[in-house]
């Protein structure tokens, strides 16, 4: 290896590691201290969880009835997946586990091939939401609303 292309490599570690630190900046300079996961099941918003009450927001969609917060307390939710059709626990509710604790969301329970989804570290983070892809279900994390911002994310025409 010649030195042009360390220096060359080790230029690039240096600007992404720049790059790393400053959207991690930005991300925390935005932030309100309330932490919101936003659940989307078929590219709609349809459940909005504060992550330190586990208090939420059920939105009205079509798939409104197949999400269920009788949980919600124990910071338990349950809502579709286009590949979970059975019920994961003792409870037997059909729908993907998501759990809150400790002002973080993880997915408990889901099926899909291999069963990727529930492997996912739990999160607060902003740049790390968590993606099923098999039940079509994305789980993102908003550090910068406040309480009272309870509103889906959509395009008023």
């Amino acid at each position: 290896m010649k030195k042009l292309d360390i220096i060359f490599i080790a230029a690039t570690l240096f600007v992404g590691l720049l790059a790393l630190g400053g959207v991690t900046l930005f991300e925390r300079l935005n932030a309100t201290g309330n932490t919101f996961a936003q659940v989307f099941y078929k590219d709609e918003l349809i459940l909005m969880i504060d992550l330190k009450t586990a208090s939420y927001t059920l939105y009205d969609t079509p798939w409104r009835d197949q999400v269920n917060v009788d949980y919600a307390d124990e910071g338990v939710f349950y809502v579709p997946g286009t590949t979970t059709l059975e019920a994961g626990d003792d409870r037997g509710i059909v729908g993907v586990k998501l759990v809150v604790a400790d002002g973080k969301i993880a997915v408990a329970y889901q099926e899909s091939p291999k069963d990727l989804c529930q492997y996912q570290a739990p999160t607060n983070s902003a740049l790390e939401p968590l993606v099923c892809l098999p039940n079509e279900l994305v789980v993102t994390i908003r550090t910068d609303m406040d309480t009272g911002d309870f509103v889906p994310d959509v395009v008023m025409e």
